[in-house]
């Protein structure tokens, strides 16, 4: 079985947007040099890159984790992380799945593999045959993944209802 791609516009627009964004620092450092480096602002120079670093590392880690292509061959799951980096893993060696609800109302479901470690996300707005591919995996639920603004929440929801 093979996981199918819904909307192939959202899977180009999220890739492209990654691969740009690598570029930002070099287009700011060419952009700002006349601006800021010669007038002594290193330190909002230094900010401004180190806010673009950080841009990079999120929109690259979370296109790693939900741009997939995937299928199931003899009892394997081969997928390839934002669709480049080619992995298998033995059916068994998969402990289950969680369900969540991102923070702009998206359903998705993520596996993870028998050392608790987060292999994909599926998102249903992406991907057509989500339930139906999770079912062929015969994984079993686990529970329910929080995004990090929803951890937040919780914590301060448990500061006030301890008290």
């Amino acid at each position: 079985m093979t996981l199918k791609i819904k909307n192939y516009f959202i899977v180009f627009f999220r890739t492209a947007l990654s691969f740009f964004s690598i570029s930002l620092p070099f287009i700011f450092t060419e952009g700002a040099y006349q601006n800021m480096i010669s007038q002594g602002h290193y330190l909002w120079f230094s900010y401004f890159i180190l806010i673009f670093l950080f841009i990079i590392f999120l929109l690259v880690k979370k296109n790693y984790y939900e741009l997939i292509l995937a299928n199931i061959q003899n009892e394997n799951l081969v997928y390839r992380n934002f669709l480049i980096i080619k992995k298998t893993i033995h059916l068994n060696d998969i402990l289950g799945y969680k369900n969540g609800v991102d923070d702009d109302g998206n359903e998705f479901i993520s596996l993870f593999d028998d050392k608790n470690k987060k292999l994909v996300t599926l998102k249903i707005n992406i991907y057509s045959n989500v339930p139906e591919f999770v079912e062929a995996l015969h994984s079993k639920h686990i529970g329910y993944e929080l995004t990090s603004f929803q951890h937040v929440i919780e914590r301060i929801k448990k500061k006030f209802t301890n008290k």
